[in-house]
């Protein structure tokens, strides 16, 4: 899917910002005895204050996308080829010294899955925020450091009077995971990657959470990426989805498209999975199979041993398809 950067003009103040571009990003693992490719030439577009939704199975390489572009992967990962455009900038062709500098945590931030675990035992919350900024805004007098801390806990319905001398076990779940997202906000980032934000919180926390993600994207202009497996918790939070399967983006969509009129078989299978409260069906719907083992991964569309939908030309790679302007890979809309 072929993109190039232009600007993008905001109305409200005359300022002009560049779309976040990823362009054929594709990212590999390396074993002792194999390269597994875990994102395969993926490419998708952010616009200011927009949210785009990363779903898929387990293993189907959405955590892998947040991480190439945070520039976090594992020792073993390596981007093989593909940009990522911040400012008209590809941040995959700088130094990770000035990529660490100028970018991570004060333009792009991430919270990770489980964050709320990353918190140190044994030290206060007001400690460890202010490691953070001495770490990545060192330029802030000590006045200035706890104004940005109290605004970053307000920002996530925080009271910093009461949390912030506070120890980690001495804070719920919730609490703890508002923390994380707190700590992400503290250099001030336009691009918020959350990569299973609600993870082991209960319903109640999920959608608290979830609100609090929509008001910095509502309020503070936020472009945020939401990485999950669960498509039944973001409707109301992103502007469109990229659904991944086996590495590849295989359906990128507006959201309400992919909830009303979802193009590729995987799609449909998943929208149909999800619990209905009002369904009088006894019997949960489930996409029958297994992803294939993308070590192996042979050509074709990587779907086709688990789709109702398959027929002989599902054997040979199916390019880019566009249905009013959202993409699909498959060869139904040929």
């Amino acid at each position: 899917m072929k993109k190039t950067s232009k600007d993008n003009k905001d109305q409200s103040n005359g300022v002009s910002h560049d779309k976040v571009i990823i362009q054929d990003l594709s990212i590999s693992y390396k074993t002792s005895s194999k390269t597994i490719v875990a994102v395969d030439r993926i490419s998708f577009t952010i616009d200011d204050a927009e949210g785009v939704g990363i779903i898929g199975e387990s293993g189907s390489g959405k955590s892998t996308v947040g991480y190439g572009i945070m520039r976090s992967l594992a020792e073993n990962g390596s981007v093989e080829s593909g940009s990522v455009l911040y400012e008209s900038i590809n941040l995959l062709e700088i130094p990770k010294k000035e990529f660490d500098y100028r970018y991570r945590w004060k333009k792009i931030s991430m919270v990770f899955q489980g964050s709320m675990n990353s918190l140190d035992p044994v030290f206060t919350i007001r400690n460890q925020m202010r490691e953070i900024l001495l770490t990545h805004r060192n330029d802030l007098a000590k006045d200035k450091q706890n104004e940005v801390i109290h605004n970053a806990l307000h920002d996530v319905g925080l009271d910093p009077s009461f949390v912030l001398n506070k120890y980690p076990h001495e804070l719920s779940g919730g609490m703890k995971q508002r923390i994380g997202i707190a700590n992400s906000l503290l250099a001030g980032p336009t691009l918020l990657i959350a990569d299973e934000p609600t993870t082991a919180l209960d319903v109640v926390t999920q959608a608290q959470i979830l609100q609090l993600l929509k008001k910095l994207k509502r309020e503070n202009k936020m472009r945020i990426i939401i990485i999950t497996h669960d498509m039944s918790l973001i409707p109301n939070l992103v502007d469109k989805l990229i659904i991944m399967y086996a590495g590849q983006a295989i359906e990128i969509s507006d959201v309400s498209s992919v909830f009303e009129k979802p193009l590729h078989p995987y799609t449909q299978a998943l929208i149909q999975s999800i619990p209905k409260i009002n369904s009088t069906e006894k019997n949960i719907r489930f996409i029958k199979g297994n992803p294939p083992d993308l070590a192996t991964v042979g050509r074709g569309c990587r779907f086709r041993d688990r789709c109702p939908k398959v027929f002989d030309k599902c054997t040979c790679d199916p390019p880019e398809f566009y249905v009013d302007k959202n993409m699909v890979k498959c060869w139904l809309y040929e």
